[in-house]
Formats: structure tokens, C-alpha cells, sequence
């Protein structure tokens, strides 16, 4: 229901802004069509971490995709990073066709991309999260990321008062100036670097937890599991929160990210056939026991930039629209650009509208 225009994300973000539930950045996610619209994973308020299960050629990596860009339209990059993990090694059959979680790199709020592959590069974003959660934690101190937020938004809005003259500064007898203790913590307050809300994104984590044999980045998968796993223990108070794809079962089942995941998704096995539904029927759970069946979106089709017959438009109800299409005798010239494609190009034409701070990388 969004169309992606710059003008249409600004207003979006805008209201973002404004969201009380949502202190210090929205983590708003469209998994797809349900039975009275859309369905939709809140981290903030239903979360905090996300947990997509299903088999293979369920739809897993295409949701996250989704997740990935419903994000980035929900909230504004310097309100909102987001980090991709690609748990596969990339050197799969698939990897040629660009598959994984590396087609959302254009989107502005994506800082990190990851590929277990490389070690080295593995171990050093392992220590750079983990030295992330313990810069929020020193930063927060006692408080949470909402609360911290909140002090923020009413520190700014404090208005001098007019008596005694120098404020909040007490003048004692010495010629020495003193802050009082209120006055400081919010010096230092104002004076804290932005503190964006934060979603870690997993492809297979399955990968990660039992990597295969031979596979490049098996002797580092575990310093990223092990830092994965402080998101998923302290991510809630933090601000950081943690999307993951796997399958059912096995190893994994065992982790902290899935037993602490309180919102879930449940892919349905694919069965092959032209006439069966497309991948990501599913279910997501919420955490008061409430599901609902969803119908997720492609957001890596491909727009035909030409076609020998114009559209047809008809009503589509949410249980059919993962059905193969109508056979009809239309020839497509060519591919235009992926919805994905048209998104980023939008968000980043918007972020620089708002002047967004860019979020630093963890690599």
C-alpha cells in the first residue's frame, strides 16, 4: 500500500518520528497479504528478534528480502541500520545467480553486508558486534534503549529558568564553577553520538551453527554464533534486534536466537507444480499465542519494461495470491529493474532529502 516515491517515505518517516510506542526508531516489518490486509512483524513491540522457519525453496531468503525493505520504508538509515549476515558461503550453486541477502545492499540502511566465507573478515565482525552491544551497554547504563531515548526527547525540550541567573550552574564561594548533577547528565546526554536502532538479518542460520564440511568460513562460524547470541540475550535492552531464517529442527533448534525469537514465521513446504501456489504461504505467531496465515511478496520480480498487451487488473483475494498466473498470450521485451531495485533507489533519494547521518559499518 506504499508506493516507493521519496515524497511517500519522507511521510512515512515523518510520522515514524512521532510514534511514542516506538522511542528512538521504528523496526516495523511487512511480511505480506493476510485475510484483513497486511500482516505485519513489530520488533519493538512484539519482538524483539524474528525467527523465519521452513524448508528449503519455502521462500526463506525472498521474505527476509521483504523484511529487509519494509524496514528501510518504515523508518529513516540514521534511526534504523540494518546488518546482513549471509550464513551460506556463497560459493553454492545459487551464488552466481546473485542470490542471498546481497541484492539489498543499495538500500541505505544497510551498513554491513556479511559473507561466511572469509574467516578473517568473520572473526573481525564478531568482535566488531560484540564491541557494539558493549558500546550501547556503557552508553545506556542503567536504563533501556527506550527509556535512554525518552530522556533524550525531554532533555531537549527543558527550558531555562529564569531564576537564579545562572541556571543550573550553583556559584560557590571559590571562583570555581560547578555543574549540578542534573544539568550534567544531560550535557552528557546531548552530547552522546546518535544511538540508531539496530537489526541484525541471518540467511540459514543453519549454516552457521552446523557449517559443512570443507566450507571457507567453518573455522569462524562460531565467534559469530557466539556474538549472535549476546544479540538474542541483550539485544531487547539494547535496541538491537535480530531477524533469522532457518529450518526446522536439528542444531539450531538448541541456539539462543531461535528459543528467544518470540515472534515467528512458519513457511509451508513448496510442492513443485505449475499449478500450485508460490513460495511464502506461512503463518506468523505472535507472542500472545495469536496466528494468522500470510501470503508473502516478491520483491526481486522483475517489471517487463514492454509487453504486447496491456494489463489486466482484477480483484484478488490474499488465499490466491500466491497462485501461478493466468496463462495469457503476452510476450515480455525485455526485464525492467526488480521492485527491490526501485525501493532503493527511493530511500536513497529520500535520505538525502532528510539529510540522513550515515550509520558507520561494523567492518
Amino acid at each position: 500500500d506504499l508506493r516507493a516515491t521519496p515524497a511517500s517515505l519522507m511521510a512515512r518517516w515523518a510520522d515514524a518520528a512521532d510514534d511514542t510506542e516506538s522511542l528512538g526508531g521504528r523496526a516495523r516489518a511487512v511480511l505480506g497479504a493476510g485475510p484483513r490486509g497486511p500482516v505485519t512483524a513489530d520488533l519493538v513491540a512484539d519482538g524483539p528478534h524474528l525467527l523465519i522457519e521452513g524448508p528449503a525453496g519455502s521462500g526463506r531468503t525472498e521474505l527476509l528480502r521483504a523484511v529487509v525493505a519494509s524496514l528501510a520504508a518504515a523508518e529513516r538509515p540514521d534511526r534504523l541500520g540494518v546488518v546482513l549476515i549471509d550464513g551460506r558461503d556463497g560459493t553454492g550453486a545459487g551464488a552466481a545467480r546473485g542470490e542471498g541477502l546481497r541484492v539489498c545492499t543499495d538500500i541505505p540502511h544497510v551498513t554491513t553486508h556479511l559473507v561466511a566465507n572469509d574467516p578473517v573478515r568473520m572473526r573481525e565482525f564478531a568482535q566488531s558486534l560484540t564491541a557494539e552491544l558493549k558500546r550501547r551497554a556503557e552508553l545506556l547504563g542503567r536504563t533501556d534503549f527506550a527509556q535512554w531515548h525518552a530522556g533524550r526527547e525531554v532533555s531537549g525540550r527543558i527550558v531555562a529558568q529564569r531564576t537564579p541567573a545562572n541556571g543550573d550552574i550553583d556559584t560557590p564561594p571559590s571562583s570555581t564553577l560547578r555543574l549540578r548533577p542534573g544539568a550534567a547528565a544531560r550535557q552528557r546526554a546531548e552530547a552522546a553520538p546518535p544511538l540508531p536502532r539496530l537489526v541484525v538479518v541471518v540467511d540459514d542460520l543453519d549454516a552457521l551453527v552446523s557449517p559443512a564440511l570443507g566450507a571457507p568460513g567453518r573455522p569462524a562460524a562460531g565467534s559469530v554464533m557466539r556474538a549472535l547470541e549476546a544479540v538474542a540475550r541483550e539485544g531487547e535492552r539494547l535496541g538491537v534486534h535480530l531477524v533469522a531464517a532457518a529450518g526446522a529442527g536439528g542444531r539450531t533448534a538448541e541456539t539462543e536466537p531461535v528459543r528467544r525469537a518470540r515472534l515467528r514465521a512458519t513457511l509451508e513446504e513448496v510442492t513443485p507444480g505449475p499449478d500450485e501456489p508460490a513460495p511464502g504461504r506461512g503463518r506468523l505467531a505472535y507472542p500472545d499465542g495469536r496466528a494468522v496465515g500470510f501470503q508473502g511478496g516478491r520483491v526481486t520480480g522483475r517489471i517487463p519494461r514492454t509487453a504486447t498487451q496491456r494489463p489486466t487488473v482484477v480483484p484478488l483475494d490474499w488465499q490466491r495470491m500466491g497462485d501461478p498466473p493466468a496463462r495469457r498470450p503476452v510476450r515480455e521485451l525485455g526485464n525492467g529493474p526488480t521492485d527491490l531495485a526501485l525501493l532503493a533507489s527511493a530511500v536513497e533519494r529520500a535520505a538525502r532529502e532528510v539529510a540522513a547521518a550515515e550509520v558507520p559499518s561494523l567492518l
